[in-house]
């Protein structure tokens, strides 16, 4: 089997207990890292219990929805519009979703998608007919985009949902970036297949899918033609699931069944994350515009939070600054619980 570059190392760390009269205890943990993804992750000992659900109601009241500008009631005074040479209408519409250009842009190209009338929509209620248009009307916002700008190679459609995951309105919606170059973690994806191919002679997500499933260990499951697991090396604290479209290379390649087939899959995902008392999570996936093997469409989901009693982050200086993971979740118990889901 080929090497995939993830390598693990355990360290051991000693201190004297005050809960047991301080006798000696030993606490060991993992290093682990991914070559793929770039990623170091220390993986705790411990299964750790994450917060009780916290209360909905008090973000509500933050963002009402007398105040939101993606509701119908203010939304066509609110919401900005495109310029008329990519869409004489101002905005994409596809079923109840609408697309158009982000206030507070992140890039040039960065446009929000909006896929429902309601205000709040709970993670069990993210399911695969609410969601689709809101990932269908993206794809119509790239091919605009692609026609008016060949030079265009790289596309994501990404969600922060709730404050904690760094939402700024409750209203659920998607946003889109769309660039000629890579953001940082995808040029690093990239760059690792190109890599693999030279060194390999083959594809390094088909060898990927390949491992995994053989391994066992975070294979969660296949959706006809999407293939689920959890990260070696996870980028949140409470885990990472990553999905990867078989032999899709281009966002253009997508068809309806296969959004159907993606929308299903992250709804399992979010009952998941609901039924474990999570209710905020970041997602993003990745693609190209053109055809390129070196980048199969996939994506990555994490569930985000804030620990009690203080409500800190689950973020701290490791994460930010040294660009490493803390995660009590060890992803091969993660993996295992989805499971029964798929």
């Amino acid at each position: 089997m080929k090497d995939m570059g993830f390598t693990k190392d355990v360290t051991v760390g000693r201190y004297l207990d005050p809960f047991e009269g301080f006798k000696e205890k030993e606490s060991s943990f993992e290093i682990r890292k991914d070559a793929i993804t770039g990623v170091t992750c220390r993986i705790l000992p411990y299964r750790f219990r994450f917060a009780e659900k916290p209360d909905v109601k008090s973000y509500l009241e933050k963002s009402p929805e007398a105040i939101c500008p993606f509701c119908p009631a203010l939304f066509e005074q609110m919401t900005p519009k495109f310029t008329p040479d990519i869409i004489p209408e101002g905005r994409f519409q596809r079923g109840k979703a609408f697309l158009f250009p982000n206030a507070f842009p992140y890039d040039r190209n960065n446009a929000v998608a909006i896929f429902s009338d309601d205000h709040f929509l709970g993670l069990d209620e993210l399911t695969p007919k609410v969601m689709l248009d809101g990932f269908m009307i993206c794809q119509d916002y790239f091919s605009r985009m692609y026609r008016l700008d060949p030079s265009l190679r790289f596309c994501s459609i990404n969600w922060n949902y709730m404050p904690p995951a760094g939402g700024g309105l409750v209203h659920p919606h998607l946003q889109t970036i769309v660039g000629e170059n890579p953001t940082r973690f995808v040029k690093t994806l990239y760059e690792s297949a190109l890599r693999y191919k030279e060194q390999e002679g083959s594809n390094l997500w088909r060898d990927l899918v390949t491992f995994e499933k053989t391994e066992g260990e975070r294979f969660i499951g296949t959706t006809v033609d999407i293939e689920w697991m959890t990260s070696f090396a996870p980028k949140g604290m409470a885990g990472e699931v990553t999905f990867i479209m078989n032999e899709k290379s281009s966002i253009f390649s997508l068809s309806k069944d296969d959004f159907l087939e993606l929308t299903a899959g992250l709804s399992r995902i979010f009952h998941y994350f609901h039924a474990n008392d999570f209710i905020s999570f970041n997602m993003a996936l990745y693609a190209t515009f053109a055809e390129d093997d070196s980048l199969w469409i996939q994506g990555r989901i994490i569930p985000r939070f804030q620990l009690p009693p203080l409500g800190t982050s689950d973020l701290n200086y490791f994460e930010k600054f040294h660009e490493e993971i803390i995660c009590p979740t060890i992803p091969e118990d993660l993996c295992k619980e989805i499971q029964k889901l798929f």
